[in-house]
């Protein structure tokens, strides 16, 4: 099933308007998750749900003893890919500059470097720990003109959890922002 949602291009006020915004959702027949992709003034981001089961034997199998692995999948899990799709201009993406808007209120993602702590304080392996960084998508990066990543991105909400994501980059120096409406984390059982 493929739903098309037309947006108004959400800028701030540093940033110049944009051209109309869409997201799409698809939901696999198969497995029920949902894929969203949302295209807007010169960047796509793609997100795809994960089941809490897909999260943990994915960690299980990098390492990670089943307490690690579950507390991982007690998330809300995303594998992401965000594209630079402007053809001349570099964009800065910093996570804890995006937010979340759910039940539990204004929530971050948790990149990477959130973690660090709480993997020495729980003694994880160096191998898994290494795995963990690899898998998510990077808490900070710049895209040049056509670069695209994919990782995991997870955010502190039980899985289940519907929520209103707000996207934040900069370009040629100014603040850009995009909402996206209506999300919400893989179930146990799915979408």
């Amino acid at each position: 099933m493929i739903c098309v949602l037309a947006l108004l291009a959400l800028a701030t006020p540093m940033a110049s308007a944009s051209a109309t915004e869409t997201l799409q959702a698809r939901t696999d027949a198969t497995s029920g998750l949902i894929t969203w992709t949302w295209q807007g003034d010169g960047v796509s981001l793609e997100l795809a749900q994960l089941l809490p089961d897909q999260t943990r034997a994915f960690f299980l199998g990098r390492g990670f003893e089943t307490e690690h692995a579950d507390l991982i999948a007690a998330h809300c899990v995303f594998q992401a890919i965000l594209r630079n799709n402007r053809p001349h201009t570099p964009i800065e993406v910093n996570l804890h500059d995006w937010s979340s808007q759910g039940p539990e209120g204004l929530i971050r993602p948790r990149p990477n470097w959130d973690w660090e702590a709480t993997w020495a304080r729980r003694q994880a392996p160096e191998a898994a720990r290494i795995a963990f960084r690899w898998a998510l998508f990077p808490g900070e990066h710049r895209f040049e003109p056509g670069d695209w990543l994919m990782g995991m991105i997870l955010f502190d909400h039980p899985p289940g959890t519907p929520f209103d994501l707000t996207l934040r980059w900069r370009a040629a120096g100014e603040l850009h922002e995009a909402r996206l409406p209506d999300l919400r984390c893989a179930g146990e059982a799915g979408g």
